[in-house]
């Protein structure tokens, strides 16, 4: 078994990846997140979280105050609140300027929700 997500950063422009919708358990949450394994060079994935309500479309979700950004380091922790009823995580991978795309396979788990 695979552990993780493996994705694609192009050596231009940016690859964005979702995770699938979660349903809200709390109002706000921590999360980390951890590099196993990239390829060498220059890299960067950005985490960030999204919120929307069952009923708006994908489209209109707003983005949660905060991220992290993982490069040179392997792990990062993000902590957020006001989050409707439905949150996801948009990873945003950036290659580097040697025109090779790099790979990065990344893991997070569930967040960890604060009570209400």
């Amino acid at each position: 078994m695979l552990i993780g997500q493996s994705v694609l950063a192009p050596s231009s422009g940016a690859a964005i990846y979702y995770s699938p919708w979660m349903p809200r358990q709390g109002d706000g949450f921590s999360a980390v997140f951890e590099v196993i394994a990239a390829a060498t060079g220059t890299w960067t994935l950005k985490c960030e979280a999204q919120t929307k309500n069952n009923e708006d479309a994908d489209s209109s979700a707003t983005a949660l105050t905060g991220s992290v950004t993982l490069s040179t380091v392997t792990t990062g922790d993000y902590s957020t609140t006001g989050t409707k009823e439905l949150m996801r995580f948009k990873f945003t991978a950036l290659g580097d300027t040697e025109g090779t795309d790099k790979w990065i396979h990344f893991r997070t788990n569930a967040p960890i929700w604060q009570p209400n």
